[in-house]
């Protein structure tokens, strides 16, 4: 039996979560092959017992390989295409990961929200319309989870950090939230699990959630409607606004260069008035409409 080895060149959460859907449709079309994965080995006992066929290999693994397959991200497709093409799936239908679901107590007992605010480059965050760059009240955040306490609910900020960022961009957790951070992945899962849904950026823990079945809202205006989740979805809603310069992250290596040392990475208009434009111009109203207009998020805010 041949030893196939399927190795993650990203180390990124997300990716992962969202490869391995199709990493195991491929043990199942090569029933004759012995698959084993390289995956970040932090995030292994997320998928061990949800993906039972699939072999999870660890840095100093001994094994010795009949094949080797690297799977790269591609910036110009969606973001499990992309890894489904490499494995030869041609226009395969998208398929739902899966994550293992923590079995913890309820941590908060009231109804609550779980949002997510911090990023990975400055480009991704809820940039406020002022322009500020020092953003420690995190106006668009604040003024929304504001709206969502009227509507009776507890939001609830998971994060690693309470600030983040790199000078002059500094960016803080909303005051208007119970503010979390510095908490273990299982524990922030458990707080998505017990919530009523997710509201965040196109991040990890956006996939996290989706994973678990929990309702996402996603705001992100980097990327194209197509390159996270599938859009017919039900229980998944993509707060974005095409009127602004937008989806630049899908042009990456065709138009652009994504600088990975560069945290104020803006190809077109750094440095100038519509730096970051593609989110200073959603707005907490647009967020709420978006919600009160699909039927499973306002069922939520109508039951609170």
């Amino acid at each position: 039996m041949n030893k196939i080895l399927i190795r993650m060149v990203s180390h990124a959460l997300g990716d992962t979560i969202a490869s391995l859907p199709y990493i195991e449709k491929f043990g199942q079309v090569n029933p004759d092959s012995e698959l084993y994965v390289s995956i970040n080995n932090n995030f292994i006992n997320l998928f061990e017992s949800v993906y039972p066929t699939l072999k999870f290999i660890k840095k100093d693994c001994d094994i010795v390989f009949d094949k080797i397959l690297p799977l790269e991200y591609n910036f110009n497709t969606s973001v499990q295409y992309g890894y489904a093409k490499q494995l030869g799936f041609i226009d395969g239908p998208y398929l739902r990961p899966k994550v293992t679901i923590p079995n913890m107590e309820r941590p908060i007992k009231s109804k609550y929200i779980t949002i997510g605010t911090h990023s990975t480059s400055q480009l991704k965050y809820w940039n406020s319309p002022s322009g500020r760059k020092s953003q420690l009240e995190s106006p668009n955040w604040n003024e929304l989870c504001g709206m969502l306490r009227k509507k009776g609910y507890t939001p609830v900020v998971l994060e690693q950090h309470e600030t983040f960022g790199v000078v002059p961009y500094w960016n803080g957790m909303p005051s208007k939230a119970n503010k979390k951070f510095g908490q273990s992945l299982l524990e922030t899962m458990n707080y998505i699990q017990h919530s009523e849904f997710y509201i965040g950026l196109s991040s990890g823990i956006s996939w996290v959630a989706h994973a678990m079945g929990k309702p996402v809202v996603m705001i992100s205006n980097f990327t194209e409607d197509w390159n996270e989740f599938d859009l017919s979805l039900s229980d998944y809603i993509r707060i974005t606004n095409k009127e602004v310069c937008h989806g630049c992250w899908n042009l990456i290596n065709k138009d652009y260069t994504f600088n990975t040392d560069d945290w104020y990475w803006c190809p077109k208009h750094k440095n100038t008035d519509r730096e970051f434009e593609c989110h200073k111009v959603i707005t907490p109203e647009r967020v709420m409409n978006e919600l009160k207009k699909h039927p499973i998020f306002n069922q939520k805010l109508q039951t609170c």
